[in-house]
Parts: structure tokens; C-alpha cells; sequence
């Protein structure tokens, strides 16, 4: 069966890219509001579990690394690591855990490799 050709030259040439305007946050980079979460505790006040990711709405993790993966592609979890290394310098434990969640949920090795620097440094 022959392949189906393009009606112009024109359309093959020509691709739409969104770059939003200089200075605005990316949407991909803001965290849910909080007003979106949970009121109430979301685990057990008895709980011991040190896990940082039970911390998280697990929907709102996968939301926040599909939205990187699509405006930053392969390079996600290297902007979620850098999104945290932001955070820290700024001394914002609960933005550093967030970015750190997101990075692992994207690249487990990654994100290890930043918890462990990050230990290292502090």
C-alpha cells in the first residue's frame, strides 16, 4: 500500500513548539497547592516509618514526573535533582523531599546518588 504523502512541502518543514514567556515558572516545576491535599493526617500518628515517601500524595508524585518527563524528556530526573539542590541552598527541607520523590520516581539510581551528596555536604 503506498504511503500517504503530505499535501505541501510546507508541512513537513514547519513544527509547533511552546516556549512560554521569559521569566514564568513552568508549570511542570510548581507543587501542587495545598489546599489540594488531604486535610487531615494521610498515615497513622503511631506510624515510625521513616519513609519520606508515604509523606506524598502518590498521584500527585506521578502528576509532578509525567509533567517533567513531558517538558524535559530523558533529562527529567536531572531537573528534578537540580529542582532539589535549588531547594536546599534555600533551606527548604519539605521542597528538597518533594524534588527528591519526584527525581526517584523518575530514576531511582539518581535520586540515591543526590540523597547520599546531599548527606555528604550537609
Amino acid at each position: 500500500m503506498p504511503r500517504a504523502e503530505p499535501a505541501t512541502a510546507m508541512e513537513t518543514r514547519h513544527m509547533l513548539r511552546f516556549a512560554p514567556r521569559y521569566g514564568i515558572v513552568s508549570p511542570c516545576l510548581v507543587r501542587p497547592s495545598r489546599s489540594l491535599l488531604p486535610a487531615g493526617p494521610t498515615h497513622p500518628a503511631n506510624d515510625n516509618d521513616p519513609d519520606p515517601a508515604k509523606a506524598f500524595d502518590p498521584e500527585a508524585l506521578l502528576d509532578a514526573a509525567l509533567r517533567m518527563f513531558a517538558a524535559h524528556g530523558l533529562s527529567a530526573a536531572e531537573r528534578a535533582c537540580e529542582a532539589a539542590e535549588i531547594a536546599r541552598r534555600c533551606g527548604d527541607a519539605d521542597s528538597v523531599a518533594w524534588w527528591l520523590e519526584v527525581c526517584r520516581t523518575l530514576d531511582r539510581r539518581k535520586a540515591r546518588e543526590a540523597s547520599r551528596r546531599f548527606a555528604r555536604e550537609a
